[in-house]
């Protein structure tokens, strides 16, 4: 059935490294200015030097007017005057990246923007197209996997895949498409292995310090994936692939641009019957060795947006996007017989958003956005009796349905108040609705109102240094919560809670190629509604009067550039939470979720990135992170590795041909199984590798492998992941 699909479509996901794309062009231009401008310098007494930069600069401003950047050509040839001149160069350029056309869609940006005259410093890692399509990552969560302080996060018993931002899990660390919310509000979590990134030009990965503007539950972070934009009257490009376990995607988007409107459109399919487990896995009683057992999926996503620019600085767009899923839940393949094996199934797993966006430029120094939103989650859980996938006649067996909805709006002003001071202030309104019940039983509802206001003001205080301060405040109000006791639905006691959140920052330029960094976040996370009102089968008693939990965040960072080549960036972070959310036993196996929780976590993350040849890029990354659990220290926090290591190379060895490979090692996890008990993972290495070939102007084959020596590892006790596997991918632009 899937392979009928797939014939006939043309193949997905090749990396498009063979033609440079304008973001990564931009880093390369300003590295090159960087390094340009220091020389200068030196070149004062030099007048044969200053003749040889004269003529660089110039070539490449050449090279980058070529590229469509509105500039112009330097005229003078001393060194003072060229210093200038690069200066200027470079805030264009800078400007340029934030706010041009096509790649990403600008309107969906959420950030803290340092102005271009003063040193620029990122607040947030961006994982763009090219980095996730050269690793044929068709998900969020492995679209992540390559970004420092990420650590993938594998919750076994509901399949599910999600990440770690540096020990911050994602209903910590909220995930957004386009400034728009999409987490599931019951319980704050989303599955990323269901949120296809074809169509996403980038992936902002805010750590510790979030703009306010983000509104609540930032508590470690944020993401935001920013969709397309077009940048030409037309483009197109569709793709076709196959991979192990029968796996077939395919995709399409395409966008047409005119002066005073434009639109973009995308489609997305992918499907797989199951994948390939380690041949040296040796099997276990519910999972025999070969490919894993009731783990299909098939997901599909539509988007469609239209947006008007009347006239200079107003734009208005809307947007629509339809997900439909359905996946199995491969069984506990462990050998703990404390485990209970579930035999689970997800018939559907579908979200559908409208969201209308308007930016308005007041003036030539303030503006207006606003952002309107409806998010729509229905999923149904089937827990079948045994193996067979058949009957639900056992006590254990149900069938359950989930109907959430979120609806509101988020209005931002931005106005340069003062020569040095830009102003941002932000409402978000959002209310939550969720219904559940199982088959054959009274359906409950739950609804609750989210209000968040926040402020945030960039100071520069000179050309090097720059100060952000921000500050915000959170409210929930539960409006209504069912209970259901003996059959009957009965009211929950319902309540209010609020907090404070504030955050500085100090960016400064210590010299032309150096930049550092210095950042405090006090951010907070409100209790969801499964919190505060769910029974967990029976294991939990309810408490609706849960606070905020807190966490103050600190983060100290360098970044230089090393001659023309090699940019290397270092962080040293912590975070202290108190008041997080933790179990008080009751009784044993019941207990109730009270605000009793005190964890301190501490690491560095080391970043290095060079081209020692032009043909050749090399990209290392390292994450150490301890988390201690304050409250009883013998309870160590699970999930997360104490040491991850990550490198990467791209050659291109012929005009026609790039290869790739990379590697990731990561530590001993402590983990806590199906059953309750503690455990660590063994520590695991695993290798993948790839090329990617231009057959010609407007095609590409994409071919690798992942997992190339075959490693049987795990994230959670019980539940194995792919051992090596291949794919193949095409892909055509029009």
């Amino acid at each position: 059935m899937r392979l009928a699909k797939f014939a006939g479509a043309c193949y997905l996901i090749a990396a498009t490294l063979l033609e440079a794309q304008a973001g990564r062009d931009t880093l390369q231009w300003l590295a090159t200015l960087q390094w340009l401008k220091q020389e200068l310098r030196q070149a004062r007494v030099e007048p044969r030097r200053n003749q040889e930069l004269a003529s660089e600069i110039r070539s490449l401003a050449r090279e980058i007017r070529a590229a469509g950047v509105q500039i112009e050509l330097p005229s003078a040839s001393d060194a003072d005057a060229l210093i200038e001149y690069v200066d200027r160069l470079r805030a264009t350029l800078e400007e340029y990246e934030r706010t041009r056309p096509g790649g990403a869609f600008q309107m969906g940006r959420i950030e803290v923007h340092v102005a271009a005259k003063a040193p620029q410093t990122a607040v947030a890692a961006t994982v763009d197209e090219n980095t996730y399509r050269l690793r044929n990552a068709q998900t969020l969560a492995t679209a992540l996997a390559s970004a420092p302080g990420v650590h993938l996060d594998r919750i076994g018993q509901r399949n599910e895949l999600g990440v770690l931002i540096r020990g911050f899990d994602v209903r910590q660390v909220p995930i957004y498409v386009d400034g728009i919310p999409i987490y599931v509000p019951y319980d704050g979590y989303v599955d990323l292995d269901r949120l296809l990134v074809a169509g996403i030009s980038e992936i902002e990965v805010a750590k510790g310090f979030t703009s306010p503007l983000y509104g609540p539950n930032a508590l470690g972070g944020a993401i935001n994936l920013i969709s397309r934009e077009p940048a030409k009257p037309f483009h197109a490009e569709t793709g076709a692939g196959y991979g192990s376990g029968e796996q077939v995607q395919t995709f399409f988007n395409a966008g047409v641009r005119r002066s005073r409107f434009w639109t973009e459109t995308g489609f997305s399919w992918l499907s797989a019957d199951s994948f390939p487990l380690s041949t040296k896995f040796a099997g276990s009683p519910t999972q025999p060795r070969g490919r894993r057992v009731n783990a299909w999926r098939e997901d599909s996503v539509f988007r469609a947006r239209f947006a008007w620019t009347p006239g200079t600085g107003r734009q208005y767009s809307f947007t629509f996007a339809r997900q439909e899923g359905e996946k199995g839940q491969p069984p506990y393949a462990g050998l703990d017989p404390a485990v209970r094996v579930r035999y689970w199934q997800w018939p559907q797993w579908d979200k559908q958003s409208y969201y209308l966006i308007g930016s308005h430029e007041i003036g030539p120094r303030s503006y207006l956005r606003a952002r309107l939103f409806r998010d729509e989650f229905r999923n149904v859980v089937k827990s079948f009796d045994d193996a067979r996938y058949a009957t639900q006649l056992r006590p254990s067996s149900f069938t359950s349905r989930y109907d959430d909805a979120t609806h509101g709006g988020i209005a931002e002003f931005g106005s340069g108040l003062a020569a040095r001071h830009t102003l941002k202030s932000a409402i978000y309104v959002k209310q939550d609705r969720h219904r559940e019940g199982n088959l054959g039983e009274p359906q409950r509802a739950f609804r609750d109102l989210s209000l968040s206001l926040g402020l945030e003001d960039t100071f520069r205080w000179d050309g090097r240094t720059t100060l952000v301060l921000g500050l915000s405040g959170d409210w929930l109000s539960s409006r209504r919560a069912d209970d259901l006791r003996q059959g009957q639905i009965h009211p929950f006691p319902t309540g209010s809670t609020g907090i404070l959140n504030l955050q500085a920052g100090l960016w400064r330029a210590v010299s032309e190629s150096g930049r550092m960094r210095v950042t405090f976040a006090r951010k907070s996370r409100l209790p969801t509604m499964k919190d505060r009102y769910s029974y967990r089968l029976g294991t939990s008693v309810p408490n609706p009067w849960l606070r905020a939990e807190r966490s103050n965040n600190w983060e100290a960072g360098y970044s230089q550039l090393l001659g023309r080549t090699t940019l290397v960036e270092a962080a040293l972070f912590g975070s202290w939470l108190n008041d997080t959310v933790d179990r008080f036993y009751l009784q044993p196996n019941v207990y109730q979720l009270r605000n009793l929780g005190r964890t301190r976590q501490l690491g560095a993350e080391l970043a290095a990135r060079s081209s020692p040849h032009p043909r050749l890029e090399l990209t290392a990354t390292y994450t150490y992170l301890t988390r201690t659990n304050l409250s009883d220290p013998s309870l160590p926090p699970v999930g997360s590795p104490r040491h991850r290591a990550y490198a990467a190379m791209v050659g291109r060895v012929h005009a026609r041909l790039l290869l790739y490979a990379d590697g990731t090692y990561e530590s001993a996890r402590p983990i806590r199984n199906d059953a309750g008990r503690l455990m660590r993972t063994p520590p695991y290495c695993v290798a993948a590798a790839g090329a990617t070939v231009k057959l010609g102007s407007n095609l590409e084959l994409q071919a690798g492998a992942g997992n190339v020596f075959d490693r049987n590892y795990w994230l959670m006790d019980g539940y194995p992941e792919a051992g090596r596997h291949g794919y193949l991918n095409l892909r055509y632009r029009f």
